[in-house]
């Protein structure tokens, strides 16, 4: 849970694994991730590789871009604005 939510602190954790089913407390979620060679969340997510953070937000990531399109129609050019949005 720890490298797949990488801003995710101990708190965080831990209600994440109640929410499972899961009884801990912070300290031993903090042992486990010094166990494993974890930092704690703010170091990790300062370190998060482009990669990962891709990774672990994919489901939310929207492209959008703004602009513009002159048209010549008969009654002279006419400006159109276009707005896309894609859900990548």
């Amino acid at each position: 849970m720890a490298t797949a939510n990488p801003t995710w602190g101990y708190t965080r954790l831990v209600g994440a694994l109640s929410n499972l089913g899961h009884r801990a407390g912070g300290n031993t979620v903090k042992h486990v991730l010094q166990q494993h060679g974890l930092e704690p969340a703010p170091a990790r997510g300062k370190r998060l590789p482009w990669k990962t953070f891709l990774r672990t937000r994919l489901d939310g990531i929207a492209a959008a871009d703004f602009f513009s399109v002159e048209v010549l129609t008969l009654t002279g050019f006419v400006r159109y604005l276009v707005l896309f949005v894609i859900d990548v």
